[in-house]
């Protein structure tokens, strides 16, 4: 075989050799892209419902401490008819809260919002057990899950009853109504393999959604299972891909702990969110299936191709043809690749480009050819891009670097680059230029910027969560004290809405949650700071308004809400009320909390006086 011969399968191997570390490289970075951004959205979701969870379990807290101040009084028979009134009352107003019950030092349910079961002993119970043989008044205990007395599986939050010199003398407890985290937890899912899953801290499976009673119960805490890996991992998040123990599918889960500081938790629980690996990557399998059955054709055409050529010894202008031909091939596999492919010399002047790029640049090959990348990307890139090239040009290195483009018009573009160098002999002594594989990643970058903005956003309303507002609250309260300007607070809540969950369901409920942030977002200023607290429960931050105009501005929103009807599925209108407390910053000592507290009053006093009212702190 002559030299020229051998030179041709040299050159047609560097450039198999080429495409086909493209193509690698390509799906490489694409499967990793995939995965991390199926990680990013699984742990925003497990956030999203751990902070729901938190904001619950505080919710639980004030709850116990509520029944465990009053219980004091709730003596005789009359006290315990107050006692029953007040529990029925406040679990009404918590839909996550089945039962509510007092229990004395001997396990019996004393006072109870579910009255057939006053008299009952319940000294077996774990719950009860727990807190007996470890008595502290400051700790909140998670109990396993179990069946209740009603039948139902249930999760207890319970906290103790201390007697005269703080002995033990009973305890109050709730249970955690599974159907309203179930509705929580599936309101989170984006997918159809999609499932989501609650834990005790030892390893009993409380909830998963969509629902498999039959694994209720479960002990997840197994050698080498996923709980097991992200309990002794000692994380309070975790991201775990391989079998799920529980239902033995291939999964990628994410996992986090719900074990807030304040709340002295004596047991955490773990919410789990997962997808079905094979849903996650098919899209990229058949991606890779496709470009490795187009290289495989390639190459073997080319290879054919070259063979055929040498082996008929043709002359040099037939040798020629057939080598622009080979050429042309390559360059047509490299016009349908889905990147932008590039060589540059040594003196950084483009000599080849794919279709890619010569759509992205705006010009022809002929163009093209010996221009700067000064033609093509502002100065700021450039400068980027010329070091890049530094390090492959000058010291031979790979590269792979994230670059980002400020367009004309004000457009920002993010591109993954790949840059290798080429060398004009087989030794590798010296680089003749590179090769260039870039990659648009502008929108991976704009979801990860959208998963940032759901992570403040309530799921179902589109207003700030609770966390997020009290941030942005703290920002214009401190403001507020150094200009001082002044600042109110509106506290809002929907009149009987579990009666309206209870009558048309809970799709009905959300449709009345929607249209009441519709109806807030159209009658509020954009400067004004609305958020979801929790269940019907909202605030609203007034900058710079004195409590006069804020009550003008309660009473104008109560009169528009009085006003909207809300369509149900049969065509039916649907009409609804809400309560507003009002408050106003007094003094520089003043802080959300107090805001909080001196509205919330405000409003306890509007639903008392019977509903549909302002009331100003």
């Amino acid at each position: 075989m002559s030299t020229s011969f051998r030179a041709m399968w040299l050159w047609l191997a560097f450039l198999l050799t080429l495409l086909g570390s493209a193509i690698i490289f390509d799906l490489y970075f694409e499967y990793a892209r995939t995965s991390t951004s199926e990680q990013d959205k699984l742990s925003t979701q497990a956030r999203v419902i751990a902070e729901n969870m938190e904001y619950q379990l505080r919710s639980t807290r004030l709850v116990l401490e509520n029944v465990r101040g009053e219980a004091v009084g709730w003596q005789g028979a009359a006290g315990v008819r107050v006692g029953t009134s007040h529990l029925k009352a406040l679990v009404n107003a918590m839909p996550g809260i089945r039962f509510v019950g007092v229990v004395d030092a001997r396990g019996i349910l004393r006072i109870s919002n579910l009255t057939q079961f006053v008299g009952r002993d319940f000294s077996l119970r774990d719950y009860f057990q727990s807190v007996r043989q470890h008595p502290d008044a400051g700790v909140l205990y998670v109990s396993r899950p179990f069946k209740s007395a009603a039948g139902i599986y249930v999760l207890n939050v319970t906290r103790m009853i201390s007697g005269p010199h703080g002995e033990f003398a009973g305890v109050v407890t709730a249970s955690l109504d599974p159907e309203y985290f179930k509705t929580l937890m599936s309101s989170v899912s984006y997918a159809q393999d999609m499932w989501t899953a609650l834990a005790h801290g030892d390893g009993t499976l409380f909830l998963m959604a969509p629902g498999r009673d039959s694994l209720h119960g479960m002990n997840l805490a197994q050698p080498g299972s996923f709980f097991s890996r992200h309990r002794d991992g000692g994380q309070s998040v975790s991201v775990l891909t391989g079998t799920v123990y529980s239902t033995k599918e291939q999964r990628m889960m994410a996992q986090r702990t719900i074990r807030p500081d304040a709340l002295r938790m004596d047991q955490p629980l773990v919410v789990a969110v997962s997808r079905d690996l094979d849903a996650i990557f098919q899209p990229w399998r058949r991606t890779a299936l496709m470009q490795g059955g187009l290289f495989g054709v390639f190459a073997a055409l080319s290879v054919f191709a070259l063979y055929i050529f040498q082996r008929r010894h043709r002359g040099l202008e037939r040798l020629a043809a057939e080598a622009r031909e080979l050429v042309e091939h390559f360059s047509v596999a490299l016009d349908h690749m889905p990147t932008y492919i590039y060589m540059k010399n040594r003196q950084r002047r483009y000599v080849y480009a794919n279709r890619a790029t010569l759509e992205l640049f705006g010009c022809t090959a002929e163009e093209l050819r010996g221009s700067l990348d000064s033609r093509f990307f502002p100065a700021e890139t450039v400068a980027q891009i010329h070091a890049i090239d530094t390090r492959v040009l000058d010291h031979a290195e790979d590269t792979t670097e994230e670059v980002v483009a400020q367009g004309e018009n004000g457009t920002r573009r993010v591109y993954w680059e790949i840059k290798t160098p080429i060398y004009e002999d087989a030794g590798k002594t010296r680089v003749w230029g590179l090769c260039g594989i870039s990659t648009d990643i502008t929108e991976r970058e704009a979801l990860k910027s959208r998963l940032e903005e759901q992570a403040h956003q309530d799921y179902l309303t589109g207003l700030y969560n609770r966390r997020y507002f009290i941030e942005q609250g703290q920002v214009e309260l401190a403001r507020a004290q150094r200009y001082g300007s002044a600042l109110s607070m509106l506290m809002l809540d929907i009149d009987h809405f579990k009666a309206i969950n209870d009558t048309h369901g809970h799709k009905a409920g959300d449709i009345v949650l929607q249209k009441f942030s519709e109806v807030m977002r159209e009658t509020l200023r954009t400067i004004d700071i609305v958020g979801r607290i929790g269940g019907e429960e909202f605030a609203i931050l007034l900058p710079e308004t004195e409590m006069t105009k804020a009550a003008e501005v309660a009473e104008r929103l109560r009169e528009k809400v009085a006003t909207t009807a809300v369509v149900l599925e049969a065509g039916l209108p649907l009409h609804f009320t809400i309560s507003i407390g009002v408050a106003m910053l007094q003094g520089k000592d003043a802080n959300i909390d107090i805001l909080f507290n001196q509205s919330d009053r405000a409003l306890y006093q509007a639903k008392n006086s019977g509903r549909n009212k302002v009331c100003v702190a």
